[in-house]
């Protein structure tokens, strides 16, 4: 093998690449040249809310940005998820909490969602353009990712926190490249770092993630108990997809 081919008796093919990026402040520097699934990952707890709340018959997902459309989506009558620094938002019906979006609360409905960190993160990759497809990802879904990215460049995009890295966002980036090991290769030392770490830890990730900035935020205003949803493996077979609607709006649906 070199350099990302098999070689094999009658013929040779490339194979495609997994990379991360372990900030969203650094998703320019990774932009693609090549088609590319980005995956949108933010354990705690974005991205593992969105999957429930497909998980329990939501019927679309508008991803925002800003507090002021989401108050403005609340003034409009809409059903509004929002959340600022861990806490839900007063004006908005839900947080960001994955045990908040059960199907009494979201059955057959559309919701409003801005988060600190996980929405931002979702608009950002959504700016690189049609030719690439944007993708939810969380550990309660990732077999479901994983099926989904074969045979496509993959990069697993971290939401972190305002900016920084966060430990658990990193281990879903390295379970992705794991499980794709075979298919794909390893496109920088930042994959090649975290997987060494996810492999180091990977009999106790909970225990790594307890270790974590963002779960001892969680802590600190008494939500630490959605743990142990956002790390339910392989419970989900969501897989929440980004496109356009008629308006130009960020819209999510369920594949």
């Amino acid at each position: 093998r070199c350099r990302g081919y098999f070689i094999h008796t009658s013929e040779s093919f490339i194979m495609n690449t997994i990379d991360i990026v372990l900030s969203p402040e650094l998703l320019d520097v990774y932009r693609p040249t090549e088609p590319t699934t980005f995956v949108v990952v933010d354990i705690l707890r974005a991205s593992s809310t969105m999957v429930a709340a497909f998980d329990n018959g939501v019927r679309r997902i508008f991803p925002i940005e800003t507090i002021e459309e989401a108050k403005a989506a609340a003034a409009a009558g809409h059903l509004v998820g929002a959340e600022r620094k861990c806490v839900k938002c007063d004006f908005a019906d839900l947080g960001n909490d994955p045990l908040e979006y059960g199907p009494e609360q979201v059955r057959d409905k559309e919701i409003y969602f801005t988060t600190t960190n996980g929405t931002r993160t979702l608009k950002k990759c959504m700016s690189f353009g049609p030719e690439h497809s944007v993708v939810v990802g969380a550990f309660t879904n990732i077999g479901t990712v994983a099926e989904y990215c074969r045979g496509r460049n993959v990069l697993s995009v971290c939401a972190g926190w305002e900016g920084h890295v966060c430990i658990e966002d990193a281990l879903f980036g390295a379970a992705l490249a794991d499980r794709l090991s075979g298919s794909h290769t390893l496109g920088s030392d930042a994959v090649r770092m975290v997987l060494d770490y996810y492999r180091s830890h990977s009999s106790d990730i909970v225990g790594a993630i307890k270790q974590s900035d963002h779960y001892q935020r969680l802590l600190r205003v008494g939500k630490a108990e959605a743990l142990s949803y956002c790390i339910d493996l392989d419970c989900s077979t969501a897989l929440p997809i980004a496109g356009t609607d008629a308006q130009g709006r960020i819209v999510l649906d369920n594949k």
